[in-house]
């Protein structure tokens, strides 16, 4: 019994530290993209901001199949080999070499199909997109490249490398080199050829990481039986990852496809994409945890230790959900006022957006790491189920809605999608592996959540009357926000304190936090 405990804390510290990088650089990392879209939409209006957005949306989905499962098979195979340093560099090799392949071939028929693709967007797109695709087709290698060497570094627990290689350099030198082509009177073309640039920057300095922080090299001779059981595992995270994509990304892509039928407004896929950023600050805590919890989950699985993956999953799923839950309640409060600060038409259109991709996104972090539970106890196959039944779903349903409500029904589709997803991977963990990560412990935090929900709605009531017309929308904006969030957090961390911290939490942050 003292090993297992022992076994616990191990991985939870591991995956903690992996975790606490992560933030810290993920939340440079929100706060650099929300200055980025913010630079973006300023400097070249709404519009054009939607075009430069469709594209990356473009890039997105061709990665999934210039990646082909690489990320996924890294973390599965280096951990899984840690005594065959033959068999681990052999499958390195194999990860490399699937990336720079598929993305040359992806990134050339992406390049000739631009014309065609161009002809069934939204007309006010069109003048533009051919070149902006083209242009973002240099990518697909490149940005191949990093996202495995983020997986390597993730792999060998080595988090703080991944985090600022993708989380810190890579938003940092798309601000300056977009601001400085802004600056320098270059437009769209010029901004997407600034990111480019950026990203070429940042993969020279992974490759100096990975050659000076590691001994992990690839190495280019698999057996047969190796690329078996590499692709085995990889080929079907594809088609996994084309699931996910179609789940969580196709509804910006449909927006930008429909938007001309259905949807008034020229910039909905720039209202929607800022929605879906502010959202996804929810996400920052279960990321953070799931940097380094994919491979010890499949250590632990491997080494037949159920019970320390079960704890691992349960305090994990309460840590995610806990730190989830009030910038969520600050951020459905306080929609109208963030969106404000890009655009008074983003506020307009887009608060009922924002507030569906709140909900979703908080159903996220309320049911924690469970796909990587499924994906590293050997249920890849039941994750591709799951990815396509609701990539499907979440086509057919944006689609329908998108018809029938325009903007808010594409975020209406894709919420329901997206909170289906969780309600399904909760059963099936329980069902495969016997795990459930609730118990009565959430109730602190959600009578937290709801103390601080009345908190800032008081406060926002009060500071009405008050602070309208000291300044521009923006100002007032920024103010009332500003002064809500202050009040909301300290409601909402000191009821947590007064219902009494977890004995556990109490013990774990005595032994790994400095004092």
């Amino acid at each position: 019994m003292a090993d297992q405990s022992s076994e616990s804390s191990s991985s939870l510290k591991s995956v903690s530290r992996g975790a606490s990088f992560f933030m810290a650089g993920k939340g440079l990392d929100n706060a650099l993209r929300f200055l980025l879209n913010w630079v973006l939409v300023q400097g070249l209006g709404s519009v054009l901001f939607s075009v430069y957005t469709l594209g990356l949306v473009a890039l997105t989905f061709a990665q999934v199949f210039t990646n082909l499962g690489t990320n996924q098979a890294i973390m599965k195979f280096i951990p899984k080999y840690d005594d065959d340093p033959v068999k681990r560099r052999r499958m390195l090799g194999l990860s490399y070499l699937t990336s720079v392949l598929a993305g040359i071939v992806i990134g050339a028929v992406l390049w000739v199909a631009a014309p065609f693709i161009n002809g069934y967007v939204d007309p006010a797109y069109q003048d533009h997109f051919v070149d902006v695709l083209r242009v973002f087709a240099l990518l697909l290698p490149i940005d191949t490249l990093i996202s495995c060497f983020g997986s390597v570094f993730k792999s060998l627990e080595m988090p703080e490398y991944q985090v600022f290689v993708r989380n810190i350099l890579t938003p940092l030198f798309r601000v300056v080199g977009i601001s400085i082509a802004l600056l320098l009177g270059f437009l769209l073309v010029g901004v997407v050829i600034a990111t480019v640039i950026a990203s070429v920057l940042v993969f020279c300095i992974a490759v100096y990481l990975i050659l000076s922080k590691t001994d992990l090299r690839p190495q280019f001779t698999a057996s047969r039986s190796e690329a078996v059981e590499f692709y085995d595992f990889s080929l079907p995270l594809t088609l996994n990852h084309t699931g996910q994509i179609l789940a969580s990304k196709v509804d910006l892509l449909m927006v930008g496809f429909l938007a001309s039928a259905y949807i008034t407004t020229k910039d909905a896929v720039g209202i929607y994409k800022i929605a879906s950023v502010l959202a996804g600050v929810l996400l920052l805590p279960l990321s953070g945890f799931s940097q380094l919890f994919p491979p010890i989950a499949s250590r632990l699985y491997n080494n037949d230790k159920m019970d320390d993956l079960e704890a691992l999953y349960r305090r994990i799923t309460r840590w995610t959900f806990t730190l989830g839950l009030f910038p969520a309640v600050g951020a459905a409060i306080y929609a109208r006022e963030l969106l404000v600060l890009f655009s008074d038409s983003f506020a307009q259109q887009g608060e009922a957006v924002l507030l569906l991709f709140i909900v979703a996104q908080l159903s996220n972090a309320s049911v924690g790491p469970s796909g990587y539970v499924l994906l590293m106890t050997d249920h890849h196959y039941l994750t591709l189920a799951n990815q396509w039944v609701l990539g499907v779903c979440n086509v057919v349903l944006n689609y329908l809605f998108i018809q029938q409500f325009g903007l808010v029904g594409a975020a209406l589709a894709s919420a329901t999608v997206i909170t289906f997803i969780n309600v399904v991977r909760i059963v099936q963990v329980w069902y495969t592996v016997r795990l459930i990560p609730y118990s009565k412990r959430y109730i602190k935090p959600v009578l937290s959540g709801g103390v601080s929900a009345l908190a800032m709605l008081g406060t926002k009531s009060v500071l009405a009357g008050h602070v309208a017309g000291i300044g521009s929308p923006k100002i007032v904006a920024l103010l009332q926000g500003s002064v809500g969030g202050i009040v909301g957090l300290v409601a909402f961390a000191g009821v947590l304190y007064l219902l009494g911290i977890e004995q556990e939490d109490q013990d774990f942050f005595a032994e790994n936090l400095p004092t």
